[in-house]
């Protein structure tokens, strides 16, 4: 009877070894998740949109569990700096930057990940010093220029708001001449912090006939501000992303934000999946869209069937945003 009892108690010890070890087996063979760093620059839905697209994206096509850390540096260049050290500290294995100025500083940070900057755009030398691949989603300020031209024919003069950031500059200059081929007088004004934007919407010139912003994080998070003051003078508030005519922009031409992101995990994905960086060319968004907020439109007096002739013939396609919640432009 003690042998019996001796095997029986070898038996449940084997058994239960053979059950731990099975277990330990199945969790060494379950995917390890993959970390990927979001680096927001500023709070704007336009950010969020992109952000969503991005995760929603990358989670419905890789196949691996993912872990998103997103941080959000509010404004502050010291505070974003941070958070790209933080992140390189919990060892993520791809970042995400959004904005030229975040991959800017991310690409001059990290050399051992690879980075995908998101709506950025940068030099290929930048590229040759680290893993970065890009998402452009810019569209030339002269095609706006030529865009608000034709339904404006008779406007001879803009204010065209922009911070004081090295990316803006260049595009600033071509906006300036875009107007000049077309004798439209550019009036250049410059913000370094978002409290500027108010002295100057009390400050605009009374000859200007609409204001203008481009892809500018910093003056867009404000549009609110030259919404108010384009409706009280009622000429037109002009911008290039949709976020901002959900925010009091009339229209703008430009590209869904939320198919940024979708453009940037993809990717991401090819990256995970084992295509080298290098071999990854810029991707362009080139498909274009006109977004209006009818409401805002009518509050700076301007007429919508012009913008939707013009629209027409350039084969853009018109969306209506007045109605739809901020971030909510999938």
């Amino acid at each position: 009877m003690k042998y019996i009892f001796t095997c029986l108690g070898l038996f449940s010890l084997l058994l239960l070894t053979a059950c731990g070890n099975k277990h330990t087996t199945a969790s060494n063979d379950e995917p390890k998740s993959i970390k990927i760093g979001i680096i927001i620059p500023i709070e704007h839905p336009a950010m969020d949109e992109i952000t969503r697209g991005f995760e929603e994206t990358l989670t419905a096509d890789l196949k691996q569990p993912i872990e998103f850390q997103v941080m959000r540096a509010q404004g502050d260049v010291n505070l974003q700096r941070s958070m790209i050290l933080q992140l390189q500290n919990k060892g993520v294995d791809l970042y995400a930057p959004i904005a030229t100025q975040t991959t800017e500083m991310t690409a001059a940070m990290i050399h051992d990940r690879p980075i995908v900057g998101v709506a950025a755009l940068l030099p290929e030398s930048t590229r040759a010093k680290s893993q970065l691949a890009l998402v452009d989603d810019e569209i030339t300020p002269t095609q706006i220029i030529q865009f608000i031209h034709a339904i404006y024919p008779a406007k001879t003069q803009l204010t065209l708001v922009y911070s004081n950031n090295d990316k803006m500059a260049p595009q600033v200059d071509e906006a300036v001449a875009a107007g000049k081929t077309l004798g439209i007088q550019v009036d250049k004004r410059m913000i370094t912090a978002l409290p500027d934007l108010y002295s100057i919407a009390q400050s605009l010139s009374p000859q200007t006939q609409g204001i203008l912003v481009l892809k500018d994080v910093l003056v867009v998070s404000g549009i609110a501000t030259l919404s108010q003051t384009a409706s009280q003078k009622h000429i037109p508030l002009i911008s290039a992303d949709d976020g901002s005519v959900q925010n009091g922009s009339g229209f703008a031409l430009g590209v869904k934000e939320y198919q940024i992101g979708v453009e940037g995990a993809k990717v991401a994905e090819q990256i995970l999946q084992g295509t080298p960086v290098a071999t990854i060319p810029t991707v362009q968004m080139t498909k274009l869209s006109v977004f209006i907020n009818t409401k805002a439109l009518t509050a700076q007096g301007q007429d919508l069937a012009a913008i939707e002739k013009e629209a027409a013939k350039d084969h853009y396609a018109i969306v209506d945003v007045t109605s739809k919640p901020v971030g909510d432009l999938k």
